[in-house]
């Protein structure tokens, strides 16, 4: 579990600041983003702009990452792409972020103004270069910028192939052997890897901080994985001692690469460098419930200077464009630390369901977006007591002593507009210089004007100031929120910050995000307990280090292959697989940590074979009649038939807050037992005929499902009872095919139970 220290929970929330920011066109800065092409360089030049990008793209979203502090977009066009279309299928894609980024700020002992940010390289300009920074000078070079100027990914199907195949070797008393390790896992940028420069050219950097993390098997502080090391996750509070508990660290993608603001001038916000250096996990899960549309943002960020920085902001910048860009709103839950972004509308576009410029739109099937602000910075705080009443506040600068460190949360919500539309009063659109930069990350108005309650929260002289804009709920009229204010159409950018804090030399901290979607949600006035549902999910899996439910492992297939006919042999691997001898257990961490462990956890319940219509077909298509049909059912006889998972719909009332709740039949389960072997002679997809064809290829896929019912599930008290009772598998799926085909050996009676040709 992740371990924060808490200094009182109203002191936590004066502390904490986030920024967040919105969606701003790249033509929102005098033409359209441009990207230095410059290629002749030496040694002392400063770097050059990023240009590598790569796709996060395990899940149901295609996210669109670069290497240059800056991600969800390609220099053109937002690239948050969800529901993701499959790749080649010519369905339009529709972003619902233009762009995200995160920002920093502070003073040095002298009151200077240090910042570093990224927005939309408008001619070029940034704030960040690629690469790690000397740990000495706080310094990089040309060179080592464009030799960074990559990503390096690890799937999850490598990293289990990996570890298999190592423990595997060591219960058959062999060598691993180095050339059959997955390309994700032998050159992950592990600190000391021995095989990296065989594929990138450079030797890694030899730095206290680490680089990519991984599980240190033989606990020597250099990655090598031939001796049992992979690539983990790596966040504070979720350090593990076992082998077991690592693999539950292991995300079904990670991409890792390191930028950093000291390696060239800072031609976007012209402030002073900060020299910090950036180390970025994003990662996602495959999943069949709302994880499946999340992806999340590991930032480890290194205060490479040698000097204090005072009054520090970090921030989230979004630029949340849900499809059309002109017609959205914003808000914060702020308890949650989510901001949050939906439709002005009830269609998404500026012209029905047409955008200015051709961008594609949600038209009438609306999402909600959000984003979590799940961790921010450490800041050292002495503790005074005043009057009875307990005060933490910033040690002095230069000062090497304090009393405690403080996470921060998000402290702030702040929003502004893109100032080429709409009439917009010049104090809240895009900054321009550092000052403007660092009072959006304050919290403030671009020239330092609080943000008040009430219209768009730009009222100079009011009182009425807070640190969070738009915190009521859309649905809810007496509330303050964008819909609630009738606020005119307008592109916005949002900013979560945490501070002021100070930074110290050296000081490494995180800043952990999580994109959450939600799907078709009725417009306008959402009602957000969609997003929220879903977000309480989110939270509850960085609460628990991201140790997703997996479910049983399915099991191995072996088919024997005989005259029109195919026998399908179930079993488990005793060595790899957590449904080994079917005693496949696991704790439901969705459910409330109220109810005892031994109540919420789920237990193996039974198997399900489909058969697919190609080869292509995947897990998440198993449900689709046209692509997969089920061919073979069976459980465990313990009272146990059909199941039911119940979802949440919000109400198509306006102003009615509760959700509707709706259940699908999950399995009819047949409680006559758990066997292993099937005689498949019928063709499922066949015309006419559906007798099984000898020598043409047929293609099944296993998977295995756990059961918990702790509580019949009541929708007046869903936090305490079963929404989840049905819990298919996610680890090792795999499509298996067979060849039906006549016994050559004519002295051989082979029929259903006797051996034969066997495939895998």
């Amino acid at each position: 579990m992740i371990k924060v220290k808490n200094i009182g929970l109203s002191m936590l929330c004066m502390l904490m600041i986030v920024p967040l920011f919105s969606h701003i066109n790249p033509d929102r800065r005098n033409g359209k983003a441009t990207v230095s092409n410059e290629t002749q360089v030496n040694y002392r030049e400063d770097c050059t702009a990023a240009t590598a990008q790569t796709d996060q793209d395990i899940n149901n979203v295609r996210a669109r990452l670069l290497t240059g502090g800056d991600v969800w977009w390609d220099l053109q066009d937002g690239k948050y792409i969800v529901p993701a279309p499959p790749v080649g299928s010519g369905l339009p894609e529709v972003s619902s972020i233009f762009a995200g980024a995160v920002w920093l700020g502070g003073q040095d002992p002298s009151g200077n103004l240090k910042v570093a940010a990224t927005d939309y390289r408008t001619g070029g300009q940034t704030d960040f270069y690629p690469g790690p920074l000397d740990p000495g000078t706080g310094r990089t070079d040309l060179p080592f910028c464009q030799q960074w100027d990559q990503f390096f990914e690890v799937l999850g199907d490598e990293a289990e192939k990996a570890i298999r195949d190592y423990e595997q070797s060591v219960f058959d008393g062999v060598e691993y052997d180095s050339d059959s390790i997955p390309a994700g896992v032998k050159y992950w940028p592990g600190k000391g890897n021995p095989y990296f420069n065989e594929e990138f050219g450079f030797d890694l950097p030899d730095t206290g901080q680490g680089l990519g993390s991984f599980w240190d098997e033989d606990l020597d502080g250099e990655y090598d994985p031939v001796f049992g090391d992979f690539p983990i996750i790596d966040i504070r509070g979720c350090e593990t001692d076992t082998r077991k508990e690592a693999k539950e660290l292991v995300p079904d993608q990670m991409i890792f690469w390191i930028y950093n603001d000291a390696g060239g001038p800072h031609s976007l916000t012209q402030g002073t460098e900060i020299q910090m250096e950036v180390q970025v996990q994003a990662f996602a899960y495959s999943t069949n419930d709302e994880i499946n549309d999340m992806t999340f943002q590991r930032y480890k960020l290194i205060n490479r200077a040698d000097e204090d920085i005072r009054d520090t902001y970090f921030a989230m910048w979004v630029d949340p464009d849900l499809g059309c860009h002109l017609d959205d709103y914003s808000g914060c839950d702020v308890e949650r630390s989510l901001a949050y972004t939906y439709n002005e509308d009830g269609l998404d576009g500026n012209n029905g369901c047409n955008c200015d410029g051709g961008v594609n739109t949600y038209c009438d099937e609306i999402p909600i977006i959000g984003t979590d602000y799940f961790r921010g910075p450490e800041g050292p705080k002495n503790i005074l007591v005043i009057g009875g009443d307990t005060i933490l506040e910033n040690p002095p600068i230069g000062s090497t002593e304090f009393d405690t460190i403080v996470e921060l949360g998000m402290s702030s919500f702040m929003y502004y507009n893109n100032g080429g539309i709409g009439q917009n009063p010049q104090q809240t659109n895009d900054p321009a210089i550092a000052e403007e930069f660092y009072n959006y990350l304050t919290g403030s108005w671009r020239d330092g004007t609080p943000l008040t309650i009430g219209g768009s929260g730009f009222n100079p002289g009011s009182v009425d100031t807070t640190n969070y804009a738009f915190f009521g709920r859309p649905n809810i009229d007496t509330e303050w929120s964008m819909a609630s204010e009738a606020l005119a159409f307008g592109d916005r950018r949002t900013l979560q910050a945490s501070g002021p804090f100070l930074l110290k030399p050296g000081a490494v901290n995180e800043l952990i995000i999580g994109a959450v979607w939600v799907p078709d949600v009725l417009h306008p006035n959402p009602d957000i307990s969609k997003l929220q549902a879903a977000d309480d999910i989110a939270q509850n899996l960085f609460d628990n280090c991201f140790d997703i439910i997996d479910g049983p492992d399915a099991p191995d297939v072996d088919i024997i292959e005989l005259d029109r006919e195919l026998i399908l042999v179930l079993t488990n691997d005793t060595i790899l697989s957590n449904n080994a001898f079917e005693n496949y257990s696991e704790v439901d961490i969705l459910s409330s940590t109220d109810i005892p462990e031994e109540d919420r956890t789920y237990r193996f319940e039974g198997y399900k074979i489909y058969q697919l219509l190609n080869s292509g077909v995947s897990p998440q298509e198993l449900d689709d009649v046209e692509k997969a049909r089920l061919v073979a059912q069976v459980d465990v006889r313990n009272g146990v038939g059909e199941i039911f998972n119940w979802t949440s719909l919000s109400s198509p009332i306006p102003n009615i807050s509760e959700p509707i709740w709706s259940f699908n039949l999950e399995v009819e389960g047949e409680d006559a037992g758990i066997k292993h072997t099937f005689k498949i002679t019928e063709d499922q997809f066949a015309d006419g005929d559906n007798r099984l064809i000898n020598h043409r290829q047929y293609y099944y896929m296993a998977v295995a499902y756990g059961f918990n019912n702790y509580a019949d599930f009541d929708p007046d008290n869903p936090t305490l009872t079963q929404q989840r009772p049905y819990l298919e598998g996610r680890g090792n799926i795999m499509t298996y095919t067979g060849i039906p085909r006549p016994i050559v050996y004519q002295g051989l009676n082979a029929g259903y139970g006797d051996g034969a040709a066997i495939t895998r």
